[in-house]
């Protein structure tokens, strides 16, 4: 876990204005989390008023006690009123916030309120005590919200301090000056009404039937896209409908001080005078503000450091005279401060093209040499720009990183089903993206704009964010359903994105905004996203009107700055399709030129599958071994189409013959699908400009569209996109059997020895191959084919590729399993292999690192190595567990060398152990101990 994390700079709604002495110093503690001791109730059940609930002598009586952030429904399931919503179908247990779809399912029974009322149907009463430290007289204290949904009627001590008209909107931030209606040293009372969505939706039918079809995403009104909200709570084709619509507190709470001066909104702008990046300028500004009845004369001093390397320390120093009340903005620049002209930058680069360098700004106001308030934000040099270039005839848009054009290789991140994400998991999440050799992940507009803390991880691990703001053409119009006057509160929706946008600014990670997903919003909304917010509150990175499908009309602008089209494009496919045909429709088709969706169902684990569909007894109506629970978490058709996902498994690997034969050969689709994705762009690379998944991660406990679980372990495909993205690689183009090398890196590479040999299934060598090559920076080269004898085309054969440096080192190596008429039956006769292991373990305090030397002494080949960590002897997988290899294969006489890395915390106590097991591998349980 990062230590580097950004105090968040939230947008003013509100400034009451206090008369007086205020101390020119702020306290130590200048944060106050209000995150523990919490009291939930349903406005139908409270009678008391906003005005007594939030006085001294109120006590919440029959209150359930939860802590924050949380939703309301994760609430109530925490404290039993609710079954588990992501196991089995017990989300059909819990009522929904649509009335007809209760009535259509009957799920009002279930309702916890009396008389059976709808649960969602009135706002929730959260509300705390607190005491503020003594250090806190004197100062301007401020309430904080972070993000609430979807409207907040906010109390402290019997006072209103803002109502549902006021905070609204399930992105923007507010904050409120509460100095004089708090007590200094004694208790506070908080009390915050919470509103449900002003429309809640309705959802599409229920997926009770495996292979049975998906109702329209968004629901069959769209209705849901009339709020600022997570559109995809009222359900989609990866996620049922959240029955509360995830209203509730879900981002901080908390209070800080100042003294008579605030900072705000720090932002910091760095230049290239590219190509050359030998130096950078940078641009500070920030707005200061006097809130007192008198003028303040004080010395704004911004200093900058590096964050995460050694070098100096830039300090700079302005006198700030300011009147009454006075909004001010500061500028330090290069014209006045020459020290911002920086000779040779730590620059900012994406994973896998150079070092995530990241700066420290720190401002800090003082009057009298006393500190009256500072800020802190990290930022990195760097800058981003796109431009769009015709292809045959068809547009495409190419995204640069400091002058360097980048391959984008990534996936759309979604939310969790209730927003159940602490920052532990948020991170390793992230990290699966970055240990997949993945450069990008796009926040999809049917979601939400994630906790800061999302983008301050993709900051340190290299991940660039493309940000789709909360539109959908399922709700706004693209597709006969929805309007595209959705949202209705156009102000709502522009007071959200302007506090996003002034918030994340600072963040390198970010390369692009995106006015929606396959759509955009009317023009009362695009126009000033497009030219007040983008443009002038950021401007240092591109905007494109959707992420595909639809351009807005002549007049509103397209793509900000150039005024070109997207040049990015939708439409999956999102099915299983030959691994093969993946080549062709890169080669042929427009919108692979930088296509921004594209993906397959994609099986977890059998342990994983356990955990959320424990009953797994095979239903008789249905293709053995499935039942209907599937279809719940997403085994249907419509744009997944699971029936041709399954009829992959049995095609090509044969009839499963229990469910555990079903799960592996579903990891081995998982493995040639994704890998293909990946490769067959790297094959034409010099065409495209990008790839993204739809998607990367789950958005609940499912079987589609995921490189791994909700429980954090990877499937297959995971490991071969690893290998796919590789910086520098060598693979078979599946399609004509050519071999490629592919080079990511902007430099050239020399002297790289290419081998392939390929084996019968009975591991006779039957054709090999070396060559030595060049390749030039960023480009895939074809070196040669590959010329299988034809008697052997007629069994599956394998194919092993191997690319060296010049002193011999291993750089890239690549297994495939191949076949004529592509039947993988045989695979199942291969006979069994015992591998040797050797382990050696590190370990400090938090985490255990284990090096592993798997040894095959065997004639045969040990096919799809799986490893892996168990807690204990007969203990579940350890995870999160990042291995550097994963189904892998292993030939006759050879060795493989892995690392895997775990937390100790996750063993809970209990004993490590390597668990080895494979397509055809010996089970085996070996105690790490050294």
């Amino acid at each position: 876990m990062s230590k580097g994390r950004k105090n968040k700079i939230l947008s003013v709604l509100f400034l009451f204005f206090i008369l007086g002495s205020i101390s020119a110093a702020i306290p130590d503690k200048k944060k106050i989390f209000l995150k523990e001791n919490w009291c939930l109730k349903s406005s139908y059940l409270v009678k008391e008023d906003g005005k007594k609930i939030s006085s001294g002598e109120f006590r919440p009586k029959n209150w359930y006690k939860i802590n924050i952030p949380t939703t309301v429904l994760t609430a109530l399931v925490k404290n039993g009123a609710y079954p588990d919503p992501y196991v089995g179908l017990n989300n059909m247990k819990i009522p929904d916030a649509s009335n007809e779809f209760n009535r259509e399912h009957n799920l009002e029974k279930y309702s916890h309120l009396p008389d059976k009322r709808n649960p969602w149907a009135d706002p929730y009463w959260f509300w705390t005590q607190f005491k503020l430290p003594g250090e806190f007289a004197g100062k301007v204290i401020w309430l904080n919200l972070e993000g609430i949904n979807y409207r907040a009627e906010v109390w402290l001590n019997g006072r209103l301090i803002a109502d549902s008209k006021e905070v609204v909107g399930m992105f923007g931030e507010w904050i409120f000056n509460i100095t004089k209606f708090t007590n200094i040293e004694e208790i506070n009372t908080f009390a915050i009404k919470i509103y449900p969505l002003d429309y809640p939706g309705l959802p599409a039918e229920p997926q009770l039937k495996a292979f049975g079809p998906f109702g329209p995403n968004g629901g069959p009104t769209g209705d849901i896209g009339k709020n600022v909200t997570m559109q995809c709570s009222v359900g989609w084709d990866w996620i049922p409908a959240v029955r509360d619509r995830n209203m509730g507190i879900w981002q901080d709470i908390y209070i800080s001080a100042t003294g008579p001066v605030r900072i705000r909104d720090p932002f910091v702008i760095s230049d290239l005078p590219l190509p050359s990046t030998s130096e950078a300028e940078l641009n500070v500004t920030t707005e200061i503000i006097n809130l007192t009845e008198s003028s303040i004369k004080g010395t704004l001093t911004a200093k900058i450091v590096p964050e995460n390397f050694k070098g100096d320390e830039i300090v700079l120093n302005k006198t700030v005279e300011l009147a009454p009340h006075q909004v001010s903005k500061i500028q330090f620049d290069k014209e006045s401060c020459g020290e911002l002209l920086i000779k040779n930058p730590k620059l900012w680069w994406p994973n896998g093209q150079g070092d995530q360098n990241l700066y420290e700004l720190d401002l800090i106001f003082e009057i009298d040499g006393k500190k009256a308030d500072s800020e802190r934000k990290i930022f990195g040099i760097r800058e981003v720009s796109s431009k769009v270039k015709k292809v045959g005839g068809w547009t495409r848009r190419d995204f640069f990183v400091n002058g360097q054009k980048i391959l984008l290789k990534g996936g759309a991140w979604v939310p969790d089903m209730m927003l159940n994400r602490n920052p532990e998991k948020l991170y390793n999440e992230l990290r699966f993206s970055k240990e997949a050799n993945l450069n990008i992940v796009r926040i999809w507009g049917g979601g939400i704009t994630p906790p800061e803390d999302f983008f301050t991880f993709c900051d340190e691990l290299g991940l660039l964010v493309w940000h789709d703001f909360w539109i959908t053409g399922d709700c706004q119009g693209t597709w006969d359903k929805g309007s595209k006057d959705y949202p209705y509160d156009e102000d709502v929706f522009l007071k959200n994105a302007a506090d996003v946008v002034k918030k994340l600014r600072n963040h390198p990670c970010i390369l692009v905004w995106t006015a929606g997903n396959e759509g955009y919003p009317r023009e009362e909304i695009y126009v000033p996203l497009r030219e007040e917010i983008l443009a002038k509150l950021d401007g240092t990175r591109p905007f494109i009107p959707s992420s595909g499908y639809r351009e807005p009309p002549e007049g509103w602008g397209l793509a900000w700055p150039d005024n070109q089209v997207a040049g990015t494009y939708s439409g999956g496919p999102y099915h299983w399709v030959n691994p093969r045909d993946y080549y062709s429709k890169v080669d042929g088709g427009k919108d692979w030129l930088f296509k921004n969706e594209v993906g397959i169902p994609s099986l977890p684990t059998l342990e994983s599958l356990r955990k959320f569909i424990p009953d797994l007894t095979a239903d008789a109506d249905i293709k053995f071994p499935l039942n209907h629970v599937w279809g719940y978490h997403d085994a249907c058709e419509g744009n997944g189409k699971y029936s041709l996902y399954d009829n992959a498994i049995r095609e090509r690997y044969g009839e499963p013959k229990d469910l555990e034969d079903y799960m592996k050969k579903g990891q081995l689709v998982n493995a040639e699908n994704y890998r293909a994705i990946f490769e067959s762009v790297n094959h034409a690379m010099n065409r495209v400009a990008g790839v993204l998944l739809w998607k990367i991660n789950p958005a609940w406990p499912s079987v589609a569209w995921q490189l791994y679980d909700w429980y954090l372990c990877p499937n297959a495909g995971f490991y071969y996109v690893k290998k796919a993205c590789e910086p520098l690689h060598i693979q078979l183009n599946i399609d004509d059997l050519s071999v490629s090398v592919v080079n990511n890196h902007f430099e050239s590479k020399k002297e790289l020895l290419a081998i392939v040999n390929v084996y019968s299934r009975n591991i006779e060598r039957i054709w090999n191959k070396k060559t030595r090559i060049n390749i030039g920076p960023n480009t895939s080269e074809e070196i040669f084919s590959i010329d299988i004898p034809e008697k052997f085309e007629v069994d599956v054969y394998f194919t092993e590729l191997q690319l060296n440096d010049k002193e011999g080192n291993l750089i890239s190596e690549n297994f495939y399993w191949l076949a004529a008429g592509e039947d993988f039956a045989s695979l199942s006769e291969l006979p069994e292999v015992k591998l040797d292991a050797e382990i050696d373990k590190e370990e400090d305090s938090e985490l255990i690192i284990s090096k592993i030397r798997l040894m095959n002494p065997s004639n045969n080949l040990a096919f799809f190595v799986n490893p892996s960590i168990r807690k204990g002897k007969e203990g579940e997988e350890v995870l999160p567990s990042f291995w550097s290899d994963n189904y892998f294969s292993i030939l006759p006489g050879k060795t493989k060398e892995l690392t895997v890395e775990f937390q100790k915390s996750e063993l809970v106590g209990e004993e490590a152990y390597l668990k080895l097991d494979g397509w055809n591998i010996v089970h085996q349980l070996i105690k790490i101990d050294k």
